[in-house]
């Protein structure tokens, strides 16, 4: 495995986007060993084409007003599992290379980790509500609309149960390696609470509601992720045909009762595909979070 120096991947999602970087690499092993055949190119296109890709950037400046939680009954997933659309791709030797690679990193320590973390029944509240489903039909603008309710938050309001039974609600499938069906929609929740997140600690989110700290979002920019392209322009297919990887940055102002408002600029890669309770995008994954 290839492995970018600085860079900070939770047990899980990182053998996704670890064996994305190594695309380049093991195509051009595959292609001198098979003949020298060309890579078949695959274009990410705009928002109005069935993969729902954004255009190279988007950007959104509009923040959202915390209000209260309150979770209603209502606001729970039905018994009823929707079950997000998947494809064969084809049996091709970097389709593969790649997904052999991706099985072997989905290890039984990673699968374990899943099993004994304790997760939150997905729901919505009036803090954290559910995102417009015009803006789950594009990836472009779910991944703006998910980064804007995950980081427009009012601390002495909101709780970080809410905020984790929200992001429940909004789980894609991890649908990389051999994960197991019913463990495939807690890898995002792992990626927010495991190593370095946008999700503060309980102590710490105690710690921000005690002094009125409020978090809001704005700038906020998303384009494709290079190392997404690399590996569709080395012929490569995801099973979710929502799947993709986007680098999403912008400017957090914290505001807090005894400090004045201090603005940081934040950015990390959000992994999308296929929502798990309801149609159009969900959030996979959420990696390599930066504060400067």
């Amino acid at each position: 495995m290839l492995y970018l120096r600085g860079t900070k991947r939770s047990t899980l999602v990182g053998a996704a986007l670890v064996v994305v970087i190594d695309v380049t690499l093991l195509t051009v092993a595959l292609t001198t060993y098979f003949g020298g055949a060309t890579p078949t190119r695959i274009a990410i296109t705009t928002s109005t084409s069935p993969r729902g890709a954004p255009s190279p950037s988007t950007s959104l400046a509009h923040p959202r007003v915390g209000s209260v939680a309150t979770i209603s009954p209502s606001s729970r997933p039905s018994s009823h599992r929707y079950r997000p659309r998947r494809v064969v791709p084809p049996p091709t030797a970097v389709q593969q290379a790649i997904d052999a690679s991706l099985a072997q990193s989905s290890n039984e320590g990673s699968v374990s980790l899943l099993e004994r973390s304790a997760f939150a029944t997905p729901a919505t509240s009036t803090a954290f509500p559910e995102i417009d489903a015009a803006d789950s039909s594009s990836a472009s603008l779910y991944a703006l609309a998910f980064t804007q309710e995950l980081l427009d938050v009012h601390f002495a309001t909101s709780t970080r149960e809410d905020l984790l039974a929200w992001a429940d609600f909004n789980a894609a499938p991890y649908s990389l390696g051999s994960v197991p069906e019913p463990l495939s929609s807690r890898v995002l929740a792992l990626s927010l609470t495991t190593g370095s997140s946008p999700v503060p600690s309980s102590s710490k989110w105690s710690h921000f509601a005690q002094s009125r700290v409020i978090w809001n979002v704005s700038g906020l920019v998303v384009s494709v992720s290079p190392l997404w392209t690399q590996a569709l322009s080395a012929g490569w297919l995801a099973r979710d045909p929502l799947m993709g990887i986007y680098d999403v940055s912008g400017s957090l102002t914290v505001t807090s009762r005894a400090h004045a408002p201090v603005v940081e600029s934040v950015s990390f890669a959000l992994t999308v595909g296929g929502a798990a309770l309801h149609p159009g995008y969900g959030a996979v994954a959420l990696d390599d979070w930066t504060v400067n």
